[in-house]
């Protein structure tokens, strides 16, 4: 009995799979690249998914934490996308029986940004469901939909049956409830709750920030997951945190390193324009805070190209020695999923959760040695693989 989180191997972008304990299949964004140059992640995913007694190759879910074509990237070439009966059996798309998206990163990424393709035809995917559930008051798979979080100016208040309030939690996927999973919504937050106004929101990627519950057997583990959610919304989490005494939410023993390991998520300074300037880019403690709950023997997962001590960001070299001190003082483990392609693999990084523990499955030898090896190699800058 075993949950499993995979990371595929998509570059600075984000497609993350859990498999529950129950077996369900559950997507966080997708980064389909074509050509040679790119690991066939579309085949490994496929590989991991099973048919449905219609014959469609499906995901129980699809979670959407914003619209950046890094997020969203091949989801209308691979994925099947409009009403259940349309799905063709010749094309052969992965069918998604439920999407989770907020509103409100939609609005903020699409006011000051152009939106990609993939992102416009999934958007009109989500509301072309809430239209469904709008007229029959419910939906049957390949429509469903959950909003997280209401809408400002009232715009979810007819549809709250499948709206995730800020701050609840929900164990159901497909309408079912699976007592190995469960999410608590935790962001985006409203602009009540911010300093900043919406034009400032969409530059810092406001994503969905949800922290996962998953259990197998005896053993729980919480995977903390924020897209490229940036500093300001991490400051915002933390403070509304202290303010309800739920600080605990926030604690993890997996994290993916919001946007690709980017310097952005820990602070407002800009590494460039420090180095140009002969100063000093610092962090936000209460970013760091808010990011910093790791539980013992904690891992953080850089989604990202490999990590150099170099002047890129993301992903940015000073963010990952942040990260490791975190991680230091709980004997934790940082990963970089680009480190498969070192030696050659380029398969995805995967992490599994059962009664024996929290292990990475293709370095189990790395992830149960001794903590001592493990600070080791995370201050040599092995990423976990050493």
């Amino acid at each position: 009995m075993s949950a499993v989180i995979s990371f595929f191997p998509v570059g600075n972008g984000d497609m993350t799979l859990i498999k529950t304990n129950t077996g369900k299949n559950i997507l966080i964004d997708c980064n389909i690249r074509q050509g040679d140059d790119f690991p066939d992640v579309v085949e490994q995913l496929r590989n991991k998914l099973s048919k449905d007694s219609d014959g469609r190759l499906f995901i129980d879910l699809f979670v959407w934490s914003h619209p950046d074509l890094d997020h969203c990237r091949g989801i209308k070439e691979e994925f099947h996308l409009g009403k259940p009966d349309d799905w063709n059996e010749n094309k052969d798309k992965i069918f998604i029986n439920e999407i989770w998206s907020s509103p409100m990163v939609y609005r903020r990424a699409s006011k000051n940004h152009k939106l990609s393709d993939d992102a416009k035809a999934l958007n009109k995917e989500i509301k072309r469901r809430v239209n469904v559930f709008k007229d029959a008051c419910e939906a049957s798979i390949g429509n469903q939909v959950l909003i997280l979080g209401d809408d400002e100016n009232g715009k979810t208040d007819d549809i709250q049956d499948i709206v995730l309030a800020l701050d609840s939690s929900t164990s159901y996927i497909n309408s079912k409830h699976d007592s190995s999973f469960e999410a608590k919504l935790l962001g985006p937050a409203p602009v009540s709750e911010l300093d900043d106004d919406e034009e400032n929101l969409s530059k810092n990627k406001s994503s969905a920030i949800i922290n996962y519950t998953l259990t197998a057997g005896d053993k729980s583990a919480n995977f903390l997951s924020g897209g490229d959610a940036e500093v300001a919304c991490w400051e915002a989490l933390l403070k509304r945190m202290k303010d309800n005494k739920t600080e605990s939410d926030l604690e993890y023993d997996i994290l993916q390193a919001p946007h690709h390991c980017s310097w952005h998520s820990l602070s407002h300074d800009s590494l460039s324009e420090a180095k140009e300037n002969g100063t000093e880019a610092k962090i936000s403690d209460d970013a760091v805070e808010a990011l910093g709950k790791a539980n013992d023997k904690a891992f953080i997962v850089s989604s990202s190209e490999a990590i150099k001590n170099d002047d890129k960001n993301p992903p940015a070299f000073k963010a990952k020695q942040e990260y490791v001190k975190i991680l230091n003082d709980v004997s934790g483990s940082f990963n970089c999923v680009a480190d498969h392609k070192k030696n050659k693999k380029n398969v995805p990084l995967e992490i599994e959760i059962s009664s024996n523990g929290i292990k990475t499955k293709a370095i189990a030898s790395l992830a149960s040695s001794s903590n001592a090896t493990q600070s080791a190699v995370n201050r040599n800058g092995g990423d976990g693989y050493a």
